[in-house]
C-alpha cells in the first residue's frame, strides 16, 4: 500500500477513449464546468434579484502527445468530425490519475466527447525537442467518479459503474452565488 501522505500526484494518469486504445499523453487539461447565473426579480420584491441556475457549461479537455506513428488513430477519430460525422465520433471518455503504485486514484469520465480542434506539431531545425500534437475535445458533461482506492477508505467499483457527482464540487468559492435564508427557512432546515 502506498504511503498517503498528502494529495496524490500530477506526474501518473492514463485517457481511455472508447473504441481508441492510446492511452499515454504527456499533458492533460481538466475542463472546468460552471452553471450560468440567471438573475430575476419580480416589482413586488426586494430590490435585490434573486439568483437562479441556468445551463451547465463545461470547458474543453486539451491532450497532448508526441508524435509517433502508431498515432494515427487520434486523426482518424478528428477526421470523423471533418468529414461531417459527429454522431459516429462521440466517445466516452475517462482521464484516471494514478496513484504511487499504478493503481486508479481518481477518475473524470465526459459523456459524448468529439475531438473539434487539431493543432500539428511545430517543427524547427534549431531545436531539441519532441514534436508534440495536441487534441482539444468538446463534450457533454464530466463526472468526478468515485475510484473506489484502497487509499482513499473507498472499495473498488464494478466495471462501468458509476456514481453520480455532486454539481457543488464543480463550482469554486467564487462562481458559487450566495443565497440567503430567511430566519424561517432556517427552522425548516433544522427540524428535518
Amino acid at each position: 500500500m502506498p504511503d498517503r501522505h498528502g494529495p496524490f500526484r500530477v506526474a501518473r494518469f492514463l485517457v481511455e477513449i472508447d473504441g481508441i486504445a492510446k492511452a499515454g499523453f504527456n499533458h492533460c487539461r481538466l475542463p472546468r464546468s460552471s452553471t450560468a447565473v440567471v438573475e430575476y426579480r419580480e416589482g413586488n420584491e426586494r430590490p435585490t434579484p434573486r439568483k437562479l441556475a441556468g445551463l451547465n457549461e463545461y470547458g474543453p479537455l486539451e491532450l497532448r502527445y508526441g508524435v509517433t506513428r502508431d498515432g494515427v488513430e487520434l486523426a482518424e477519430w478528428r477526421r470523423l468530425v471533418q468529414q461531417g460525422k459527429v454522431d459516429e465520433a462521440r466517445r466516452s471518455i475517462a482521464v484516471v490519475l494514478l496513484d504511487e503504485e499504478g493503481s486508479e486514484a481518481a477518475r473524470w469520465e465526459f459523456r459524448n466527447a468529439w475531438p473539434a480542434r487539431y493543432e500539428a506539431p511545430t517543427l524547427d531545425a534549431d531545436r531539441s525537442a519532441v514534436a508534440i500534437e495536441t487534441l482539444e475535445i468538446v463534450h457533454e458533461g464530466v463526472e468526478r467518479a468515485d475510484a473506489g482506492g484502497e487509499t482513499d477508505g473507498g472499495e473498488r467499483r464494478a466495471e462501468g459503474e458509476l456514481e453520480t457527482a455532486d454539481p457543488e464540487t464543480y463550482r469554486t468559492s467564487h462562481e458559487k452565488p450566495e443565497t440567503y435564508q430567511t430566519s424561517h427557512e432556517k427552522s425548516t432546515k433544522r427540524k428535518k
